[in-house]
């Protein structure tokens, strides 16, 4: 799924919907038009995320769907062919999403430590999102060891990114995702959260493929102007069409992992590379030796040879000065 040569796009909605199940099927509509990977919603029953009286705690139980509305969801982003992914909080959320096809799971950087939720994900063969914002190398391990991340079959992927709503460029730090990928030795993935409006609010996601993220992730939101829940980092659909536009030719330039020359570098080769040619009048039969050849560029369509090819071999005919001594043609003595 996530490979190395491709890029995975997750279209972040986050809270963008506000709890409306029909905004989340359009941006669902959105997303997989704009030819986005997948979706990832984060699914909120609200006693699974924060005590009653906490600050964000009546949006956490505005944002809650039934289980019948997540198949919805779920059943849509199939049929538009994306895929589902989503951060859970619990294990009764959790056990929603599987039972109902779920395609990967993202568990948050709140919950790095919550061994029950970690120990309970040991035994979910999907994709898993673990991410790593706020979060130290220790409490990774110890996260990857409860979810018994080594011996899982489906891919575990390192999430590196913080919101702050929005985050800034110099708060990015994609040396840590380096850093994590080097040290765990696993695919790690970019969580943009960079002002929507920035500059490099393409820009940062190219700088972190560069680096290694296999996985981006970017939020999307209905209207910028609505200034609804998560539009700070978020890209309207007709702008997230561009962006995936964007990665997509990102992915091209990256090419393969592999010294082979691909047909144009063949061709500048060939025409870039200096040729042997005669430094002064050789003669037919004559040993050519080190004073008597040189290295210029030429119009000649033979592959480049080096000096070392003809020095010490005979003439296979007379040679002017300046032209092409084409080594496979020379007599051995």
């Amino acid at each position: 799924m996530f490979e190395e040569s491709k890029t995975y796009i997750i279209c972040e909605l986050s809270q963008t919907h506000e709890g409306s199940l029909e905004l989340a099927k359009l941006i669902v509509k959105a997303a997989a038009a704009a030819k986005a990977d997948a979706v990832k919603f984060q699914t909120f029953a609200a006693e699974e995320l924060a005590v009653p009286g906490y600050k964000h705690y009546d949006l956490f139980k505005k944002l809650e769907w039934t289980e019948t509305q997540w198949r919805e969801l779920i059943d849509l982003s199939h049929d538009l062919g994306i895929a589902f992914f989503a951060d859970v909080f619990g294990i009764g959320s959790l056990d929603i999403l599987v039972r109902n096809g779920v395609d990967g799971i993202k568990i948050h950087g709140t919950d790095m430590r919550n061994t029950r939720l970690l120990k309970h994900l040991a035994h979910v063969d999907l994709p898993l999102l673990l991410s790593i914002g706020g979060g130290t190398l220790e409490e990774t391990k110890n996260a990857l060891l409860l979810m018994n991340a080594a011996n899982k079959r489906s891919p575990v992927v390192l999430m590196h990114g913080i919101q702050s709503y929005p985050t800034l460029v110099e708060h990015t730090n994609l040396g840590k995702m380096c850093y994590f990928k080097d040290q765990l030795g696993l695919p790690v993935g970019f969580a943009d959260h960079i002002d929507g409006d920035h500059s490099l609010n393409f820009g940062l996601c190219a700088a972190a493929i560069g680096m290694g993220a296999r996985v981006i992730e970017k939020h999307i939101t209905i209207a910028r102007a609505l200034r609804m829940e998560d539009y700070e980092s978020a890209l309207y659909p007709d702008n997230f069409v561009d962006f995936v536009q964007y990665i997509k030719q990102i992915d091209e330039a990256k090419g393969q992992y592999s010294e082979e020359l691909n047909e144009p570098e063949k061709q500048y080769r060939i025409s870039t590379r200096k040729h042997v040619v005669a430094a002064v009048d050789l003669k037919s039969g004559q040993r050519i030796g080190e004073d008597d050849v040189v290295l210029r560029r030429s119009d000649s369509n033979e592959h480049p040879s080096d000096l070392g090819d003809v020095i010490g071999k005979r003439a296979d005919k007379d040679y002017a000065v300046n032209e092409v001594v084409i080594s496979k043609k020379l007599l051995s003595s």
